[in-house]
C-alpha cells in the first residue's frame, strides 16, 4: 500500500470523527451555554424573593446556630410561607425549606410534628421528582427515623 492510500485514509477518517463530534455537540449543545441558562434561571428565581425573607432565613440559621430552636421553628415557618407566596409550592427551594424546617421541629423536641413533616415532604417529592429521586428517598428515611423516635417517646412516657 502507498503513503498516499495510507494518508488519504487517515484524512477521510478525521473527517469522519469531526464530523461525528459535530453532531454529538449539536444534540447535546455547549455544556456551559446550558449550565449559564439553569443559572440564570435560579438567580431569577431567588431575585424574586423578597429581601425580608432572605433576613428570615439568615435569622432563622442564627437562632439554630445559638440553641433557640423554637424561635428558629418559629422564624422558619414564617419564611416558608414567604416562598411558598414568591415561588410556589413545588419549587426546589420551598422544598429544602420544608425539610430543614421539618428538621428543625425534630431538634426542637417535636419529633412527632418532624415525622408528619416529613412524610408530607416525601409525598410532594415524590410527585415533583419521582420515587427514585435521592431526596425522596431522604425524606422517607428521615420520616421513618422521626416517627422511630416519636414512638420511643410516647412508650417511655407512659
Amino acid at each position: 500500500m502507498s503513503w498516499r492510500w495510507v494518508v488519504t485514509g487517515a484524512v477521510a477518517a478525521a473527517g469522519a470523527a469531526a464530523l461525528g463530534a459535530v453532531r454529538v455537540r449539536r444534540r447535546l449543545g455547549n455544556p456551559w451555554e446550558r449550565a449559564e441558562r439553569e443559572l440564570d434561571k435560579r438567580d431569577r428565581t431567588l431575585r424574586e424573593e423578597h429581601p425580608d425573607t432572605v433576613a428570615l432565613r439568615h435569622r432563622a440559621h442564627y437562632l439554630s446556630e445559638t440553641g433557640d430552636l423554637a424561635g428558629a421553628v418559629e422564624v422558619s415557618e414564617q419564611m416558608l410561607a414567604e416562598r411558598v407566596r414568591a415561588l410556589g409550592e413545588d419549587d426546589p427551594h420551598v422544598l429544602v425549606t420544608r425539610h430543614n424546617l421539618a428538621n428543625l421541629r425534630g431538634r426542637a423536641g417535636d419529633a412527632a410534628g418532624a415525622a408528619e413533616a416529613f412524610e408530607r415532604l416525601a409525598l410532594d417529592m415524590e410527585r415533583v421528582h419521582g420515587a427514585d429521586y435521592i431526596y425522596t428517598r431522604e425524606s422517607q428515611r428521615a420520616a421513618a427515623r422521626w416517627r422511630e423516635e416519636a414512638e420511643g417517646d410516647s412508650r417511655r412516657t407512659e
